[in-house]
């Protein structure tokens, strides 16, 4: 009985063995399995990353240069419309920097104003790679990761650019060591007036060779390469010394220099000696040109050829008109400055005068100076009124009362209780644009300023719609223009084209007309044109049909004339930098005659038409650009040179 058990237990133990044996070779198989179905996964991920690696970096390779050009700086040629040269720009890039000749204790104000940390990092922060994860569209920090950004063909913002600088970056430190890539952040950075780098910015600012330059001086291109558009020396010289004396105490904290030295090394304002000469055309817009080209194509070793919008016989007929005018109306009567930007229809700009005489330390007037509007402002909330009901015969309430804290007064004096909405515009009253917009809400109504074209900053206070706030030439010509071009906001522009010079080279940006919606509607554009009508001065006479009226301003400071007829608007302001009073002046009268002796001239070779019909056929024929502006005319007798 024993042995049978025995015999049952052995034979059972053997079967458990074959079953356990069995088991194992089943999970042994399971785990070969899972180990090849790992390989496999991990194979395609790894093929994965390394296709999209191989497609990053080819994409990424196809907007670099890293071509250079040793030999000379490259020309930027700036020509009008039609291919009329207007100039050809040297000497504004930056090439070969040597670390060699250009001193030690300078290359370090760089370096402190930029970039504490450059020869510490490996190209990137951690609070770059933080806020790229994070999504956030700032660019990077590092002086490395500005090298980078340097390196693309066309500028471009948002977190993918980011990450590709931020892998362009890595790929320079690993590959190239801190010096080279110092060298080529002083190359490559951008300062502000069309000027890259400090061999180019030294002797166009100051006059001297970059390995000559003070610390000081030193210090304020790192501040402008750091901000390029608020710390411009030429035109924020405060400003720019002022930042320039931080960043030489920066360089103290930093054991570059002593303590002691920051004080003696200070300035109020920065040494500069500016090499920039007029033209017969107006250095403003060659000056605005480069800053767009800088904006738009950024670094580059490539000869550039620009075709812009203007209109070389209007731009000579606005500088006339401007001189001649301001020298025996303006300046008699107390007004030492005048601005005139004329754009076609569609924004377009075809000529633009900044003032009555070119100085590279002033702000382009008729572009980037803000100037208190009056008049020039108070048609918005009356567009919002008649988007709401298109009919300028509709009456408003116009009486002396107190809204938001503030009692609006006429500038008559004169309250009528109730007026036409017609009536209200022609006569200039303030009541009737604050009461709109009272009504219809003041945040509405700096949206719908927005909306319209109007980039400057408008405050929270009523007032800002009967011209508390200064904007500048373009933000009125976008406002006014609104009837002209379809009720659609025009797009002003300078530059149509930039393609390298060479042939075969891709256009490197060309203006696009992009389809908007219309801030005006259909109806209310109709009321719009009756409205102007009725603030058209008789006695400013053209050979044509044409809107216009002027306007007082900043307690009159400053004084404007602006109007259009069917194929170009022109905005014209007349004051003084300093804010200054020119009491003489008469908007009506003075301004008007400047607006008025280039309007003529520039009209001829148009056909007479009214406004309503010439916004009619441009809306047929889809095209914001009509009559001579789409033909290349050429003058039997031009002002410049062609171009060979």
């Amino acid at each position: 009985m024993d042995e049978n058990n025995q015999v049952k237990r052995s034979g059972a133990m053997a079967a458990q063995a074959a079953l356990q044996e069995i088991e194992e070779r089943r999970l042994r198989e399971i785990r070969r399995r899972k180990r090849r179905i790992r390989l496999a996964a991990a194979s395609v991920v790894l093929l994965v990353l390394a296709g999209v690696s191989t497609v990053v970096t080819l994409s990424i390779q196809t907007q670099l240069d890293f071509s250079r050009k040793s030999d000379r700086s490259p020309d930027v040629l700036i020509a009008g419309f039609d291919g009329t040269v207007i100039k050809n720009v040297q000497g504004h890039y930056s090439q070969d920097v040597s670390l060699i000749t250009f001193p030690k204790r300078l290359q370090n104000v760089f370096v402190a104003a930029t970039d504490p940390g450059f020869y510490h990092h490996f190209g990137a922060g951690l609070s770059d790679v933080t806020r790229i994860v994070s999504g956030d569209p700032e660019p990077g920090s590092t002086l490395t990761m500005k090298v980078a950004r340097s390196f693309f063909e066309v500028p471009d913002t948002g977190t993918v650019r980011n990450l590709e600088e931020l892998l362009v970056a890595l790929w320079l430190e690993a590959r190239f060591d801190k010096t080279t890539i110092l060298r080529s952040y002083l190359e490559r950075t951008y300062v502000g007036s069309g000027i890259f780098g400090v061999t180019a910015a030294s002797r166009i600012l100051f006059g001297v060779q970059a390995q000559n330059m003070s610390l000081h001086q030193a210090a304020v291109l790192a501040a402008a390469m750091n901000d390029p558009r608020t710390l411009n020396p030429l035109h924020f010289p405060t400003a720019s010394a002022h930042a320039a004396n931080i960043v030489l105490q920066e360089m103290a904290t930093q054991k570059m220099i002593e303590p002691e030295q920051v004080s003696a090394l200070s300035r109020t304002v920065p040494q500069l000696s500016p090499r920039i000469s007029e033209d017969d055309y107006s250095q403003y817009v060659i000056d605005q040109v480069m800053d767009e080209v800088a904006v738009r194509v950024g670094y580059t070793s490539k000869d550039l050829r620009v075709v812009t919008s203007i209109d070389a016989r209007l731009q000579m007929m606005a500088q006339d008109a401007v001189t001649d005018i301001s020298n025996l109306r303006l300046k008699p009567r107390g007004a030492d400055q005048a601005a005139l930007l004329a754009i076609s229809p569609d924004g377009r700009v075809r000529a633009m005068v900044g003032g009555t005489s070119y100085d590279p330390m002033s702000q382009n007037r008729a572009w980037t100076v803000r100037h208190y509007p009056g008049r020039m402002i108070k048609i918005l909330p009356y567009y919002y009124a008649l988007n709401e009901n298109p009919d300028p015969a509709q009456w408003v309430p116009d009486s002396r009362k107190e809204i938001e804290g503030w009692k609006p007064v006429n500038p008559d004096r004169q309250y009528r209780g109730q007026v036409s909405l017609r009536d209200a515009f022609a006569r200039d009253v303030n009541t009737v644009p604050v009461e709109l917009t009272h009504k219809f809400g003041l945040g509405n109504m700096r949206d719908f300023a927005a909306d319209v074209g109007i980039e400057s900053r408008l405050s929270d206070d009523i007032r800002t719609v009967v011209g508390l706030d200064p904007v500048t030439l373009p933000d009125i010509a976008r406002l006014h223009a609104l009837s002209l071009n379809g009720g659609v906001t025009p797009r002003i522009t300078v530059i149509n084209s930039i393609r390298s010079s060479a042939e075969g080279q891709p256009v490197l940006y060309q203006r696009k007309t992009t389809v908007r919606e219309k801030t005006l509607t259909d109806e209310a554009m109709l009321a719009v044109n009756s409205m102007l009508a009725g603030v058209t001065d008789p006695q400013v006479r053209l050979d044509r049909p044409f809107v216009g009226f002027g306007a007082l301003a900043g307690r009159g400071s400053d004084a404007w004339f602006a109007g259009f007829t069917a194929d170009l608007y022109t905005v014209v302001w007349v004051g003084n930098d300093d804010k200054s009073r020119a009491p003489a002046i008469r908007p009506d009268v003075d301004v008007a005659s400047l607006w008025r002796l280039f309007m003529l001239d520039a009209s001829q070779g148009f056909s007479i038409r009214s406004v309503a019909r010439g916004t009619s056929q441009r809306l047929v024929e889809e095209d914001g650009v009509s009559d001579m502006w789409k033909r290349h005319w050429v003058d039997p007798n031009p002002p410049l040179a062609n171009e060979p």
